[in-house]
């Protein structure tokens, strides 16, 4: 659902600012002057007026030019350029909300938490292509990123950095091994969830038991990740020998998680940007809990 509403955002959001752009153009070209010089000729009086009156005379004057529905829907339109130029660039370049849709990166991030992915840490890319614009910091073993999902480039993906190009990734039934040494697991706690399960007539929820653990990847990257207790191994026991401008990423819920070990290495074209906080949980505002993850750090 969430991805249906990016997507219709998206939508409207590149409507709009068309729409404001060929408008603000026209009123620019039309009567921009009339407004102006209708302002200019009353300035005496605009200056002698107290704030609140001198407001209401300059909207008596820009009604006198705008006097048309033609005239008023241009300047409507026109009148938001600035506001949505600001929200195209500050999506495209620099920060942009995601809404977890899945329990694929718990115990870190819940469903419906609304995380900010930071685009212009990894490098500035071009909005829509995503070419790369620059370098920006390197993608570290570690980092939570989000991206377009290989097989539906529509989608948005969020998961964890496992690989990076030049690594050697062997993973087989919760056992992992990069560059020949085992990644370290420490035993953190416990926990029960619902989940779903297929059944012969359909999809069921019910109580999982998972074991949540300290996992520890080269150069100290420490997280938390979770395993579930009656777990019946999904993927089969494989190796990865990352080239450049590839990566492996994980969820770190690891037995609920459709990631690299299923659609492969993730190509640097793909990636949008790294998830460096939550913003707030969407169950808070529904009164179902999560307030306590206000503006909480992304580790």
């Amino acid at each position: 659902m969430f991805e249906n509403l990016r997507v219709i955002f998206e939508i409207v959001l590149t409507v709009a600012f068309i729409i404001s752009v060929v408008t603000y153009v026209i009123y620019r070209l039309t009567f921009a002057r009339e407004v102006k010089a209708n302002i200019a000729a009353n300035r005496a009086n605009l200056a002698s007026l107290e704030k609140k009156e001198r407001k209401s005379l300059r909207h008596h004057l820009l009604a006198q030019v705008i006097n048309t529905p033609y005239r008023k829907t241009v300047y409507f339109f026109a009148d938001l350029f600035w506001v949505l130029l600001l929200v195209v660039v500050v999506r495209g370049f620099f920060f942009e909300p995601f809404i977890i849709p899945s329990g694929s990166m718990k115990p870190g991030l819940q469903v419906d938490d609304i995380v900010l992915v930071n685009k212009y840490d990894k490098g500035l890319r071009m909005p829509i292509t995503n070419t790369r614009l620059t370098d920006g910091n390197p993608i570290k073993r570690g980092d939570v990123l989000v991206f377009k999902f290989p097989d539906n480039p529509k989608i948005a993906y969020i998961k964890r950095v496992i690989g990076l190009p030049g690594d050697k990734v062997y993973y087989d039934n919760r056992n992992m091994m990069i560059n020949g040494k085992p990644v370290a697991l420490q035993k953190a706690g416990a926990e029960n969830d619902e989940v779903e399960v297929k059944t012969r007539q359909g999809i069921a929820r019910q109580d999982e038991g998972f074991t949540v653990y300290n996992e520890t990847l080269p150069e100290n990257a420490t997280h938390t990740i979770r395993y579930a207790n009656n777990f019946r191994a999904g993927y089969p026991a494989k190796d990865w020998t990352i080239p450049a401008g590839k990566y492996l990423m994980m969820g770190d819920n690891r037995d609920q998680s459709a990631d690299g070990r299923e659609f492969g290495l993730l190509d640097d074209q793909l990636i949008i940007g790294k998830a460096s906080h939550i913003a707030f949980n969407w169950g808070c505002l529904k009164g179902d809990g999560g307030c306590d993850r206000f503006f909480k750090k992304i580790q």
